[in-house]
């Protein structure tokens, strides 16, 4: 039987495409992110027991005692934004999506990205490994009950992880990325990464204004 791998986030409609047809009456819609991720798990769970031709890279067993766990706001970052900047609080302005961690054993199994309109939460994607496996190293980091925020950057594919523990509640953040010269394990200080940040980004764009003028520029 011929098997089909996938390491990537699937959109919802994909995950339903695989073997969760909406049935009629359905929520699609739901109050709390804890609500969606549940829905999204449950599909998840569907596809699993149902399509073993599809390799989602995620074990059955694991996403089945899986919770979700707080989430995380996602940021986008935009060149002007950045430009101004001095600090990461700064730039929580562009919200880009909730991210639930669905967490077993302590450990992030995969996530649930979520986005928000006038009827509630819904669920936008399921399973980005690369997304799961990054929080996963934050989270034993900087400890599994810190409050982090995810930020996508406007010049690079590389996200920045700002973390606040709870010894530290109201005060440090703490940064980790795997942004150039920086190691996702390691933290770092906004007085040494937003400098960095900053002058990558106008060097990006002094390459690429005119193709960022045409917005034909994606990274």
């Amino acid at each position: 039987m011929k098997r089909i791998f996938i390491y990537f986030g699937l959109p919802m409609a994909v995950l339903l495409s695989m073997g969760c047809q909406k049935e009629a009456g359905q929520r699609t819609s739901f109050s709390t992110p804890q609500e969606a991720a549940n829905k999204a798990k449950n599909d998840l769970l569907t596809v699993l027991r149902s399509r073993k031709d599809i390799v989602l890279g995620l074990e059955q067993q694991t996403i089945e005692k899986s919770q979700p766990a707080v989430p995380v706001r996602q940021y986008q970052i935009t060149f002007e934004d950045l430009a101004a900047a001095d600090s990461f609080t700064a730039l929580r302005k562009n919200d880009l999506a909730i991210v639930v961690p669905l967490v077993a054993d302590g450990a992030v199994a995969t996530v649930v990205g979520l986005a928000k309109d006038e009827a509630g939460w819904k669920v936008a994607s399921v399973g980005d490994k690369s997304l799961a496996s990054e929080l996963e190293v934050v989270r034993k980091a900087a400890g599994a009950q810190a409050e982090i925020a995810i930020y996508d950057l406007p010049h690079s594919g590389e996200k920045l992880y700002a973390a606040i523990p709870p010894a530290t509640a109201g005060g440090g953040t703490i940064l980790y990325t795997n942004y150039t010269g920086f190691n996702l394990r390691e933290p770092v200080s906004a007085e040494r990464l937003l400098p960095v940040l900053k002058q990558d980004a106008a060097e990006f764009q002094r390459k690429y204004s005119e193709e960022l003028k045409r917005q034909r520029v994606v990274r």
